[in-house]
């Protein structure tokens, strides 16, 4: 099947809004459903989800907005659980609760690793090292490694929790069954320990030996959140621990990937003892105090809060180890001489804490502003301490007292300050904007710049809305391109700062979104065919537009993806140039409506293109031209169902397999994706 073609297969599937859609969005709509987001719940009971913003004592009079009293008094569903991020608790312009999905459309994407997108290179297995497949650089300022890209939402992440503020009580447990003893599983849970008080926590474990040799992943995570608002709502403290445990299988790949093509017993690897491990350690303190004070009032002129700004002090501390370990004389991987010749124990540990002060105009009531432009300044220190196995000195010992071995390392110590700015308007209004702009100044990151505007057209929950975005940055590579050490390979470079800038349009309509970025990249700096970091010093430009819808039609549904990238230079990452996703699905109700299905298919598709490799003794993936891999064609056939409060699904991936006599498809060279396996969820949540 042509490039072409499945292009236009793919434009046909996904522009269905030139039909004339039905009035209603889903399926039998009983009158008391209430819609929040993109759940569709029952139950109706009138809550506040929202904490009370009048942020007065009884006696004052508050001036609450038309939009915050519509917040506050509409009737809400009892299962109807909001969440925020931290940045959306202490920015008053994002305090809009998200809820927790209670639907079934996409419960069937088990896999942790979809939840940062759909489009991503796999190595055959859930808990592995995977690559985002849609260009995306990091914006934010500080000292990097990018073996964050590594696992991507595998691990927790302060900035990506979520403080849930429940009624009374919510959990969620979720369990996951598949092919060859595969298991995940979490569990939720988040409460109401008073009114301006929530606790939290989720553990998730990933459990996936595999189906072919070496591709083993056990990984465990655990995080805990709290949530404090004062009553006078002058004072807010979030405070988040994370623990993160990965434990993954190492092989190297298929030494003879056309031999296990012929006969899948032939799976034969490079290494059969070497394993990666992953370990994160982190707590989290933000909290802010509100100056200001109350003027004397009376019945006529009310008494009004005078706002004289909030004071924000965030606290940060983590360590994180990297381990890769191999009990058998190493492979040849590298023309680099051995650190130890008998065996490898690489083991890099970064500690880091950071400190950040600042100050803004924020008004007392989150959501209602007081000035017509809001802004922030701030101050953060870091400290970073990064070790890493480094040359056994010569006629050092070995062993120590107790004859374990010992493993001789080198440390780096670097302290640095970032200072900058913020600027917004108000984000509800038809027309809002913003900026932000920050420096840093000694450490690795000295003389790092970071600048970027906004411009929105159309309000939040407008039908149509504009929005503009910019980004520009001149930064250092991240740590480990520059310095690297380790059994079999080591290098120390000072590569250019690397210039980025980034230009976005996202156009929003009823049933889609279109967005569209250029990037201007110089300096880039990437793996090449040896696995050693190169930087290109030529500037070159990138270009990425993406599309993607969600409608019903009655019964039917669809939702449909489709992201199209070129690069025009070939010195530096690959990417497929298109990528597609496509999902057809059906609802319909059993048992007098207690029982509600959907059953449907999902497609993917990307183009061929040469696959970046992996390497594991270093932890990066890097460009090859000996391989091209042909178009990915996956399909899988999938039913969910729920009854109450428990949701289950049933699913068959990759179900050509069965049907054609098809070859192994590799995502990564050489990693083979399971030609077809069936998987069997359920999660039950409880409001109570």
């Amino acid at each position: 099947m042509t490039f072409r073609f499945l292009q236009i297969i793919s434009l046909f599937v996904f522009f269905p809004w030139t039909c004339q859609p039905a009035t209603a969005t889903n399926f039998h709509i009983p009158a008391d459903t209430v819609f929040v987001e993109d759940t569709i719940i029952r139950d109706v009971l009138s809550v506040d989800t929202i904490p009370d913003d009048t942020a007065m004592p009884p006696t004052h009079v508050a001036d609450v907005p038309l939009a915050q009293e519509i917040t506050d008094t509409i009737e809400k569903p009892l299962s109807a659980v909001p969440w925020f991020s931290e940045e959306e608790l202490q920015n008053p312009f994002t305090l809009e609760p998200n809820y927790v999905d209670t639907t079934l459309v996409g419960f069937q994407h088990y896999d942790y690793a979809a939840r940062g997108g759909l489009f991503y290179a796999a190595r055959g297995n859930p808990g592995l090292a995977y690559r985002q497949l849609s260009f995306s650089p990091d914006f934010s300022p500080d000292l990097k490694t990018d073996q964050y890209k590594l696992y991507g939402d595998y691990l927790f992440r302060h900035d990506s929790l979520r403080f849930k503020r429940p009624r009374y009580v919510f959990t969620d447990l979720f369990y996951i069954m598949g092919d060859d003893r595969e298991q995940l599983f979490y569990a939720k849970h988040a409460q109401k320990l008073h009114e301006t008080f929530h606790l939290g926590f989720q553990y998730r474990l990933v459990n996936s030996p595999g189906t072919y040799s070496r591709h083993g992943a056990r990984n465990a995570n655990l995080y805990f959140t709290a949530d404090y608002l004062s009553s006078d709502k002058r004072y807010q403290a979030l405070a988040s621990f994370i623990l993160n445990r990965l434990r993954n299988q190492e092989s190297g790949g298929l030494k003879n990937h056309t031999a296990f093509e012929e006969n899948e017993i032939r799976d034969s690897v490079f290494m059969f003892q070497a394993e990666s491990w992953h370990r994160d350690l982190s707590v989290n303190l933000r909290h802010f105090y509100q100056t200001g004070y109350y003027t004397e009032g009376d019945s006529v002129n009310p008494s009004r809060f005078v706002n004289l700004g909030r004071i924000n002090h965030d606290f940060t501390y983590k360590r994180t180890a990297f381990v890769f370990e191999e009990n058998r004389p190493p492979q040849f991987f590298y023309d680099f001489p051995r650190m130890d010749s008998l065996g490898t124990y690489d083991s890099t540990a970064v500690h880091t804490i950071k400190n950040q002060v600042s100050w803004s105009n924020f008004p007392l009531s989150s959501g209602r502003g007081s000035f017509p432009f809001n802004f922030k300044l701030f101050l953060q220190h870091s400290h970073h301490t990064i070790e890493q196995p480094y040359w056994i000195p010569e006629d050092a010992d070995l062993f120590d007292e107790e004859g374990e071995r010992i493993y001789y390392s080198t440390q780096e110590n670097y302290s640095q300050w970032i200072q900058g700015a913020e600027l917004q308007s108000d984000q509800r209004r038809f027309l809002s904007f913003g900026g932000y702009t920050n420096f840093t100044l000694g450490g690795y990151n000295d003389e790092d710049i970071h600048a970027g505007a906004f411009l929105n057209l159309g309000r939040q929950k407008s039908r149509y809305r504009l929005n503009m975005k910019l980004n520009l940055s001149s930064v250092e590579a991240p740590y480990f391109t520059n310095h690297f050490y380790g059994n079999y390979v080591r290098w120390e470079n000072n590569f250019d700062k690397i210039q980025t800038t980034q230009l976005q349009a996202t156009f929003t309509l009823p049933y889609l979104t279109l967005e569209g970025n250029y990037f201007l990249l110089n300096n880039m700096v990437y793996f090449d065919e040896e696995a050693l970091p190169i930087q290109n010093s030529t500037e070159f430009g990138f270009f990425k537009f993406a599309a993607r819808s969600f409608m019903e039609f009655g019964w039917l549904g669809m939702r449909n993806q489709a992201v199209y990238q070129y690069a025009t230079t070939d010195n530096f990452d690959d990417f497929p140039s298109f990528m597609s996703y496509h999902s057809v699905f059906a609802n319909f109700k059993l048992s007098n409506g207690n029982l509600i299905n959907q059953t449907g298919i999902d497609f993917y598709y990307n183009t061929g293109y040469y696959a970046m490799s992996y390497m594991p003794v270093s932890r990066v993936f890097y460009t090859q031209d000996e391989h091209r891999m042909r178009d990915k064609l996956l399909l899988d056939v999938f039913w969910n169902a729920k009854v109450g409060n428990a949701r289950l699904f049933v699913k068959y991936e990759n179900i050509l397999g069965l049907v054609f006599d098809t070859k192994p498809h590799y995502d990564i060279p050489f990693y083979p994706i399971p030609e077809s396996m069936f998987k069997f969820g359920v999660s039950w949540m409880f409001f109570n």
